[in-house]
């Protein structure tokens, strides 16, 4: 069994976390709270937690937090995806087989026009 941990700052963690989480999937720096909120890291730290110390602190261990950050990069790519379909970016549908929402590239639009060639003005040669 691995060692558990005792969280004193949650808010500090919870930060962390999601700059962390988000980190791993893109260097951008758009506003987090766009994505997830504090509240919404805190409530998923709570959910994932081990329990509570006698000081009603946070317990976790390694697998808790691994569990943790893995869930909160999910969320963010996920509310990127849902951003990126919502600006017609990309392509969504529900999958009923798998039970959850995929996400595929929108088809470009061919363009099937030739570029129109210049044509040298006459009147200025010569």
């Amino acid at each position: 069994m691995s060692e558990v941990y005792a969280i004193t700052d949650l808010d500090g963690y919870a930060s962390q976390m999601r700059s962390a989480a988000a980190k791993s999937i893109s260097d951008t720096e758009d506003n987090l709270d766009d994505y997830i909120s504090l509240k919404q890291m805190i409530n998923l730290v709570e959910e994932f937690c081990l329990g509570h110390d006698d000081e009603n602190r946070i317990l976790l261990d390694e697998d808790t937090n691994e569990k943790i950050f893995e869930e909160t990069a999910v969320w963010i790519h996920s509310v990127g995806l849902s951003k990126l379909a919502a600006q017609d970016l990309v392509e969504c549908a529900w999958d009923d087989n798998f039970n959850e929402m995929v996400f595929w590239t929108k088809e470009q639009p061919k363009n099937d026009t030739k570029p129109k060639s210049r044509r040298k003005n006459k009147k200025n040669q010569g």
